[in-house]
């Protein structure tokens, strides 16, 4: 899917990781399923999470330099009412300032802890889930060009996306190493072995207004990447 908005848990790249912060705290609490987002029993996974783990997982994030752990986490815990410990709360507020995000979910966040109680009270970051922002989106009118289906997406920054833990499952930069290191593998295999010998591929000769169209396209991603959040 993408991302349907640049607010806080409106993309899937935020959903894999809070993913695998459930897996983590999961290991920590010492059971198969750790339940953060939509729980089944928020009030048992609160109690759980004030006993001790959170504050555990908190800290293994932070050991990890694992910035996105410990602000999603806290992101959750805001959402069921968990009492946060304050050197916690003073740390993440310190890991926003020096981690990139869209603005839009950096400001709910930072609205979020300087209201957050602490006291047993959930908070509401005022999120669209990808459902409420599909019926938003259907009671607009449908744009011809797209047949009358009304696009979701929206545009993503690289720089912007919450990363997986370092050396985990879901690390970017991890995971671009190893396409790299495959790719060569296969680059020097394929220079050791002979090709046949195959007809040149023919031009394709676009029309000048596709051509056009292809151009501004990627002009529009390429000022997208690079203009400041």
């Amino acid at each position: 899917m993408g991302a349907w908005g640049y607010g806080l848990l409106q993309s899937d790249a935020e959903l894999d990781v809070v993913d695998e912060i459930e897996d983590e705290v999961a290991k920590l609490a010492k059971t198969k399923r750790f339940r953060l987002l939509h729980p089944k029993d928020p009030a048992r996974v609160k109690a759980k999470l004030d006993s001790g783990v959170f504050h555990r997982a908190f800290l293994y994030f932070h050991e990890k330099k694992w910035n996105h752990g410990m602000i999603y986490l806290v992101v959750m815990a805001m959402t069921l009412g968990s009492t946060i410990p304050a050197e916690d709360l003073a740390q993440v507020n310190q890991t926003l300032k020096q981690t990139p995000m869209y603005k839009e979910a950096k400001g709910q966040l930072e609205l979020g802890l300087a209201g957050y109680k602490n006291n047993g009270e959930p908070w509401d970051f005022q999120s669209k889930s990808i459902i409420d922002a599909a019926n938003a989106s259907s009671t607009n009118e449908q744009p011809a060009a797209t047949g009358g289906f009304q696009m979701l997406n929206v545009m993503e920054k690289w720089g912007l996306m919450p990363q997986g833990m370092p050396g985990g499952p879901n690390d970017m930069e991890k995971g671009m190493e190893e396409m790299l290191k495959h790719q060569k593998e296969w680059e020097a295999k394929q220079a050791k072995e002979p090709r046949p010998a195959t007809e040149p591929t023919p031009k394709v000769d676009l029309p000048q207004e596709e051509k056009d169209r292809l151009e501004a396209a990627v002009k529009a991603w390429f000022n997208f990447q690079m203009a400041p959040e």
